[in-house]
């Protein structure tokens, strides 16, 4: 299994020991998948720090943006908002500027995210203005109070609103296409570009890691 299995997918599955053993074998660190990711952002984008880590120890690129998207494992981890991750690739000197096919950087990301936000402002960082956040389709409105907002009719949690909501006006992450536009034949690949589920349309992506789809305006988790 080991042997047909690529480095981006068994980042993506989540497997750890997996993952060692691909790269004791010599796997690339820095090889894209078929749609484009490389592994770091993979495992970033998920939250897996622990294979963050692996993947830097063993001289991944940083840096190295995605295909389509450009986005780097620092935009994957900033969007997603996984804490973890980011003071992993913080160690390692990223640079928080590289921007991707809209003009976006990961601290526009983070900008929309009290919980992640303290790692950026530690590295000495300009928070992004709301208005800029909306400009640049990175949050949007919506016309809930955060306080009576229901979660099984909006998809939306109480934790996942944007840092400057108030009562009566509401501001909530944005789903993005990660793979950049959304011209895919494959239906796999189309499903993944919408929800988000990177490496989905990949063939040998293992089918005991399940992902369900994310909401429909946010996908900040904690």
């Amino acid at each position: 299994m080991a042997a047909s299995m690529s480095v981006a997918n068994a980042a993506a599955s989540g497997d750890l020991t997996l993952v060692k053993e691909l790269l004791r074998q010599g796997g690339p660190p820095n090889e894209r998948s078929k749609d484009g990711m490389t592994p770091l952002a993979v495992a970033a984008f998920w939250g897996y720090a622990e294979i963050v880590e692996v993947l830097l120890e063993c001289r991944a690129d940083i840096n190295t943006c995605n295909n389509n998207t450009m986005w780097t494992a620092l935009h994957c981890a900033a969007f997603q908002g996984h804490g973890k991750v980011i003071m992993k690739l913080m160690e390692y000197k990223p640079d928080l500027y590289l921007k991707d096919n809209q003009g976006r950087t990961a601290v526009d990301f983070a900008s929309a995210l009290d919980a992640i936000w303290p790692f950026f402002a530690a590295a000495g960082c300009k928070r992004t203005t709301k208005a800029d956040l909306i400009r640049m389709d990175i949050v949007k409105k919506v016309s809930h109070d955060p306080a009576n907002v229901n979660p099984s009719v909006h998809g939306i949690q109480q934790s996942d609103f944007a840092h400057f909501s108030r009562p009566g006006s509401a501001y909530v992450m944005k789903s993005q296409p990660y793979r950049g536009q959304n011209n895919y034949t494959d239906s796999n690949m189309a499903m993944a570009s919408v929800t988000g589920d990177v490496l989905a349309g990949t063939p040998d992506l293992p089918l005991n890691n399940s992902r369900t789809t994310v909401p429909s305006f946010s996908l900040w988790q904690h």
